[in-house]
Order: C-alpha cells, then structure tokens, then sequence
C-alpha cells in the first residue's frame, strides 16, 4: 500500500512538473482566420464558366490581388471568344453567408464602374472558388477558380 501511495504521488509530480514547463495554452486550436485574412494576397486563375460554358476557353489566364485594407484588382485575359476584362476597386466581406461583395470603381467593360458584384466564396486548399447564383432569366451562373500564387 506504501508503494502504490509512492507511485500515485510521484505520478502527480511529473503531472505538475509538465504543467509547469509546459505552456498548455500552445496546445489550443488557433481561431479560424476570418474570410477577409483568408482572401488577401494574389491569386492566379484556374477556370472560368459561365452557365456551364467556358467562354474564356480552357486555359484562360489572370490575377487577382486582394489588400488588407480592402481594395481589389482583377485581370482576365482570354484564351476563347470572350474579351479579356479588367476591374478594380474595394470590397467588404459577409463572414456568416461566406460572401464578398466587390464594388467596381472602374472597369474595361461597359457599364461595369459603379456596380456591385456578390459572390459567394468557398475554399478547398490554395483553391478559392467565387461563384454567383444564375438570375431568373438564366444569364449570370458564373463561377471562377482562383489557385493561391503567394
């Protein structure tokens, strides 16, 4: 009995040594990043479709850079039928409905500066997927695939 209370107490001595070496707080899961932290810095494109069609073609080519402070730019250039596009601007984030609103401040297509554009954001590795929904007359199921570059 004297030797099994000898073990317990020297048992609850290393416990407390360890904890004391230990810092047990490095042990905690780190928070999630927020989807704005998740977002900035440069993108390479991968793919763009547009109601199932790739008017981009196959292998179209582009960046896309987000900053801290929220500002944007976006660079498409086309391998298909489509024309290349530029734009730029700020954006918010909506980390609830995992959502990016880009506010288009100027534009090398028509009518884009002024406008907004809400897409819905998902993550699968270095892969980012911006996707917005088809409108009721069918136009507008675009989606693009951007690989981390950074």
């Amino acid at each position: 009995m004297g030797r099994a209370r000898g073990i317990t107490s020297f048992a609850a001595f290393l416990i407390v040594l360890a904890l004391t070496f230990f810092d047990t707080t490095s042990f905690a899961q780190a928070p999630a990043k927020s989807l704005k932290d998740q977002l900035v810095g440069h993108w390479q494109l991968l793919s763009v479709s547009i109601n199932g069609t790739q008017p981009y073609g196959a292998a179209p080519q582009g960046s896309m850079f987000f900053d801290a402070s929220g500002n944007y730019s976006v660079i498409v250039v086309t391998g298909g039928r489509a024309r290349s596009i530029a734009y730029f601007g700020t954006f918010t984030v909506n980390d609830a409905d995992s959502s990016i609103t880009m506010h288009v401040a100027g534009s090398s297509g028509p009518n884009a500066a002024g406008r907004d554009q809400t897409r819905t954001v998902s993550f699968s590795g270095d892969e980012l997927t911006l996707a917005s929904k088809a409108a009721a007359s069918g136009f507008g199921g675009i989606q693009l695939t951007w690989k981390q570059a950074n």
